[in-house]
């Protein structure tokens, strides 16, 4: 019989594919994704809730739940759990619609992110994801290392904040266009007139 392909065909074929597969798998990698707003979570079963639910005799229902490891303390709103295996995750219900925006409000992101490690600490589970549901849309966040380290620096310079009575300001339109804060009592989210215009989303950034 003929030989069709050399080795050295054959290395190069499986290096295509290598590459083929990595481009793919890169592609598909998300820690944030976007889509229609749902109820639904098949699989899962409701263990707590921050409020009371009717004909629900769980004694956990309501209670704040605290971790000492991060000290952190929080009410989710809601926390299912896999109905075969140890799986939980958080439901973080919000008022308002996200419209066209990408991700999630910071504050909320964070909000989500704080619960991660909570509920760690907590259940002794490490939940894999949690979801931020807007009116319009909703978020199935993972729980990234990254996003992990974010709360953690960011309790870590409140807690600083406390302390010394000195907080660092980083205002920004993304960072304060949701802001209770804005426009009321923060000095640094002053409108600015920027050609001739009241730029009312400036944050006090030109």
């Amino acid at each position: 019989m003929f030989e069709i392909f050399s080795w050295d065909d054959l290395f190069f074929l499986g290096l295509i594919l290598f590459l083929i597969l990595l481009f793919y798998f890169r592609g598909h990698n998300w820690s944030i994704k976007k889509i229609p707003s749902s109820n639904r979570l098949g699989g899962y079963t409701l263990i707590y809730a921050d409020q009371k639910q009717g004909g629900k005799k769980d004694k956990d229902f309501g209670k704040l739940l605290y971790s000492a490891e991060y000290e952190l303390q929080g009410k989710p709103d809601y926390i299912f759990k896999k109905r075969f295996g140890r799986g939980i995750v958080p439901v973080e219900l919000k008022s308002g619609s996200i419209g066209d925006d990408p991700l999630p409000h910071k504050g909320d992101l964070l909000q989500l992110g704080a619960y991660f490690l909570i509920l760690e600490d907590v259940y002794k589970v490490r939940p894999k994801f949690g979801r931020l549901a807007y009116k319009d849309y909703m978020f199935v966040v993972k729980n990234s290392k990254r996003l992990r380290k974010e709360v953690q620096r960011t309790t870590k310079e409140m807690r600083e904040m406390l302390i010394y009575g000195v907080g660092k300001a980083n205002p920004s339109f993304v960072t304060c266009r949701y802001c209770v804060c804005n426009g009321t009592v923060c000095t640094h989210s002053g409108t600015e007139i920027i050609g001739g215009k009241a730029n009312e989303s400036s944050c006090g950034e030109e």
